[in-house]
This record gives C-alpha cells, structure tokens and sequence, in this order.
C-alpha cells in the first residue's frame, strides 16, 4: 500500500508539474485574438496606430520565443510549436504585405496631394520656399511601424524605399523647376555684351550694366535647396532605417539658413530597435545602399540648377566667376559623409560652371587672333586696353576660391595676347619694333594698378617690361647706325683688328691711316647737331604714342653718348696724337638740344 502511494502521489506531482509545463507552453503559443485581428485586418489609420505597433511588438517576441535559445530545444521539434511557428509566419507575412501596401499608397498620396495644391509652389511674382515640415510630421506617425517591419522582414525596406523615393523625387524636381522659373522671370539684368576683346567692334565697351542680381539669384537657388537636400537626405536615411552615422548633426546644416522649426527634423523621436548590431562594416554597405536610394529620390533636379547656371552665362559670362566661388564655398561647407548626392550635385555644378567660363575664355582667345588677319597694323592694338578693362571687371567678381579660374583664363589671355603680337610686327619688319614697344608699354601703362595687387598680372607685366627694353634698344641701335653709320663702321674696323694686331700698327692699315680718320671726321661730325636733331625727327616720324618719346629720346642720347664714349677710348690707343670732339662736348651739346 505504502509503495503504490508513493507512486500515486509521485505520478500526481508529475503530472501536476507537466500540465503547468503545458499551461506555460501553450500561453507562448497563444494568438490572442485582438492582436491577430489587428494583424490580419485591423487598419492603419493614425489613430490605430498605437494597437499597431503593440501587435507588431507581441508578433516579434513570439517568434522570438519560439526559436531555441528561448525555447527549450526538446519542444523545437514538437508538432504544435511547428504548426504554430508556421502560423505567426503566415501572421506576419501578411501584415508585411499589408502594412507596406498601405505605406505605398499612403506615400504617392502625401505628395499627390501638395502637387495638386498650385499655391504650395513658386507662382508669377512669387518665390515660394519649400516647406516639407508637415509632410515630415505625417510620415513620423508611421516611423515607429517602419522599424517594425525592418525587424520583422528587412527584405520589405527595398521596395518601400524605392516607392517614397519615386513619390517625393517627383515632389522636389516640381519645387525646383517652379522656382528656378521663377527666380529667373523675377530677376531684371540686362545682357552684358559677350565680345570683349574683338578688334573691329569699335569701342562700344562703356555699357557694362550691373548684373549682380544674376549671381545673388544663384546664390539663393543654392541657398534654399542645398539645406532643403541636405535635410531630405539625413530624414529619409533616418526615416527608412539605415544603419549609418547621421548625416548632418541636427541644427548643423552648412552656411544653414535654419529655421527654427525644424531644428529637429531628423530627430524621429524613436529609438532604435536593434541598436547593438550596427557593426562598421555593415555600415559601409548600407552606405553604399543609402547613396544608391539618394540617387533615386533626388535626381533630376541637378537639371534646373543647370539651367540657372546657363542663364546667368548668357546675361553674363564673367558671372561665372562669382557662382564658382558660391558653389566651392558649399562644397567646403558639407562634411565628409554628409549626403553624398549633394556633393555629387555641387561637383557637377562646379564643373558645369568651370566649363562655360572656359568657351568664354576660348572665344575671347579668338577675338585676340582675328586681329592678325587685320589690314597693316600701326600704334597700339584695340585688345590691349580692352583686357585692362575685362580683368579689372573679373576681380571684382572674384569671391574665395575662385582666383585659380581667373588666373588661369589670365594665362591664356595674355599667352595669345603676346603672341599674336609678335605675329603682327613680323608682317613689316621695318617698323617690328616701334610697334612691339608701342603695345608692350600700353600694356604695362593700363595694368600698372592690377599687376600690384594680382601676382599672376604681376608676371606677365615684368614680361612686358622685359620684351619693351629688348625693342627699344634695337630701335635706338638702328636709329643711331642709320644716322652716324661711318663713325660706328670705322669703330668696328679697328675693334675688328684689335684682335689680331697692337694698336700701333693699325694707322698702316689699308683705309685706316690717319688721313682716312680725318675725312670721317670732318665727314661725320661737321654740322653734327643737325645729324643729332635727324636722329630725334627719325625717332618722333612713326611713333603714335607721343608719350613715349621723352623717355625713348633720354635712352637714344645716353646709347649715342656710351657708343661716343667708347669710339673716344679707342682712337686715343690708336691715333694718340689726333685730336676729336671730347664726351663731354658731345653731352653738353645733346644737352642744350
């Protein structure tokens, strides 16, 4: 009796103990009825959107309860933990499916509604500020659902990302289109003329307008948009899950023009659910994954930047100087790893900018050619005091880092300015060098004030200088051998001899006696100041530049008095005895002239 007792008592305790180890099985494997009803059917509507994602949040930790280390792995294999395992499956698949149905629709119905409304955009005589702040708060209702079905089926994310891309792409290109339309319609500036170093236009040059509304009204496209993308980016990296370092700190936009209400748009008020697997490299891919969905969601709208870019080229292609220190000032302003399709756009601005200036530049290089097919070319060349003008103009749009452009576009201006030059004084060698020192003096005359301040013009205008001594000096060499040539050839002679026999023989030679030096002489140098006054009319008879000729006239009478000197110096070696005009009769002579 005792024995089977105890085994009475031993199979009620067993069987006690096994029906509480059902009871607790079967409570995991429980469906309560409201939230499978919520799954299945329920609607998303704001106001269910707490029993929502309170099922959402039952659903998860029932799947996770059934899986082995929670469970205990004898049940794992048990037919009702499997039937039921199948049942939360099909539980959440259909949920899955519904929710991001919902979502879909939900997302192409936000934005058909703005697109629909006219005054939410830029009208005629109104420039409207994109405002998404209540677009943001209305799919912040549906950001805690998201993370949800991220931890339910990642696999959902692709197509929902894709769907609020699609929507809101269409909503931002539309923005950008009615207030770049409207931004140019409303700006008054009047076309600046694109020829500015032609030769035959005339000197129809002084009707530079002011056209600064032009680069101001890029600066503010920029200044609306480049925020407005920044922000839609970080929101719609945190909106969508991605696993990435926030893009922009909050209340931290570059050269932010921020209002206050929206300091915290990127902030959704969620946490996230699976903070400890955010590993680096996962990181990296969803990155690339991030960068790939920006594409998608604001592509196109490079297109009305383009177009502002390309017509404030045509009001003003020196405008371009100033949208390229803009936009370099932006790209300075992102971070790193801010959104990379911002970057991306303000590249591609930059180099759309850069690429206009240059067929300005390009054009500018062949109005400089054109000259040389030019009839005989005499006195200073149009292009010379025309570059003054259009590089004093170019400064004053310089703005932070656009000075590499302008000097580079300096580099080439001048390069074909030079060298076209030279091509022309080649075509009439007689008057080469009056013409080379008449134009390299312009140009050292009209940018004297640029070339103190501007290190690139500075090179150029020591280049000038240079080529100018070089042309002078061959002018005066030839002016004084033309009017003294049998003074200077008998020099050469005995300079010529001095090489090979001593001064005491060369009176002996052939057309060198003393005799000969005194017929030179008498030849030469009787009547010597009207020789001295033909050399200055010969210098004054095809100068246009009058101002030139007190200085080139000082050079001439210190080169005849050197040249003067040195002939002295060699008759005193060779003919001691033989008296000639002093230096220093010559100099007071030239002097009282």
């Amino acid at each position: 009796i005792e024995t089977r007792n105890n085994k009475l008592e031993m199979q009620s305790v067993n069987n006690k103990s096994l029906i509480e180890e059902l009871d607790r099985l079967l409570e995991r494997l429980r469906v309560p009825s409201e939230y499978a009803a919520c799954l299945t059917g329920g609607s998303f509507d704001e106001a269910r959107m707490l029993q929502n994602v309170e099922a959402c949040e039952w659903l998860t930790g029932a799947l996770r309860g059934l899986e082995v280390p929670n469970l205990d792995p004898i049940y794992a294999n048990m037919r009702a933990v499997r039937e039921k395992r199948a049942e939360l499956e099909k539980l959440k698949t259909t949920f899955v499916r519904r929710a991001s149905e919902f979502l879909r629709n939900y997302f192409a119905s936000l934005v058909d509604f703005m697109i629909s409304d006219k005054s939410y955009f830029s009208q005629r005589g109104q420039l409207k500020r994109p405002d998404h702040a209540d677009l943001r708060y209305k799919c912040r209702t549906y950001a805690r659902l998201l993370q949800h079905l991220k931890s339910l089926d990642k696999k959902c994310l692709g197509t929902l990302r894709k769907a609020y891309c699609s929507s809101l792409n269409l909503l931002l290109r539309r923005e950008a289109r009615e207030f770049a339309n409207e931004l140019r319609a409303s700006t008054k500036a009047s076309r600046n003329p694109s020829v500015w170093l032609e030769g035959s236009s005339g000197s129809g040059h002084s009707g530079h307008s002011d056209t600064s509304p032009v680069s101001d009204a890029y600066a503010k496209m920029l200044t609306i948009f480049i925020p407005l993308l920044v922000d839609e980016s970080s929101f719609f990296a945190h909106f969508m899950c991605f696993e990435v370092p926030t893009l922009v700190p909050p209340g931290n936009v570059p050269n932010g023009n921020r209002s206050d209400d929206d300091t915290n748009d990127d902030d959704l008020g969620i946490m996230d659910i699976d903070e400890n697997d955010s590993k680096a490299d996962k990181n990296s891919a969803d990155l690339a994954t991030l960068n790939e969905a920006l594409q998608e969601l604001l592509n196109g709208i490079q297109e009305d930047f383009y177009a502002v870019v390309d017509w404030a080229y045509k009001i003003d292609p020196l405008r371009c100087i100033s949208m390229h220190g803009i936009t370099e000032r932006y790209l300075s302003g992102q971070k790193a790893d801010a959104a990379g399709f911002v970057r991306l756009l303000l590249g591609d601005l930059e180099s759309r900018i850069s690429m206009q200036f240059g067929r300005f530049v390009d054009e500018a290089c062949h109005q400089i050619e054109r000259n040389e097919r030019n009839v005989r070319q005499m006195g200073v060349l149009s292009y010379i005091p025309r570059f003054a003008t259009l590089a004093t103009r170019m400064e004053q749009y310089i703005q932070g880092q656009s000075r590499d452009l302008v000097d580079q576009a300096y580099t080439k201006f001048v390069s074909i300015m030079f060298v076209t030059l030279e091509k022309i004084a080649q075509t009439d060698p007689k008057y080469a060098d009056i013409f080379l020192l008449e134009n390299y003096a312009a140009f050292q005359n009209s940018l004297y004030d640029l070339a103190n301040v501007v290190p690139t013009l500075a090179k150029f205008y020591h280049q000038a200088s240079e080529a100018y001594e070089q042309a002078c000096t061959r002018h005066i060499s030839m002016i004084i051998y033309y009017q003294f040539e049998r003074l200077f050839q008998f020099a050469r002679k005995i300079e010529d001899l001095m090489y090979t026999i001593t001064p005491e023989e060369i009176p002996f030679q052939l057309g060198l006696s003393k005799m000969d030096l005194r017929k030179m002489l008498k030849s030469s140098l009787s009547g010597v100041d009207k020789s001295i006054a033909a050399m200055y009319k010969k210098l004054q008879k095809n100068l246009t530049s009058e101002e030139l000729l007190p200085s080139l006239w000082d050079k001439c009478k210190k080169e005849f008095l050197d040249k003067y000197d040195s002939f002295a110096q060699l008759v005193a070696k060779v003919y001691p005895n033989e008296t000639i005009p002093s230096v220093a009769e010559m100099r007071d002579l030239l002097a009282s002239m």
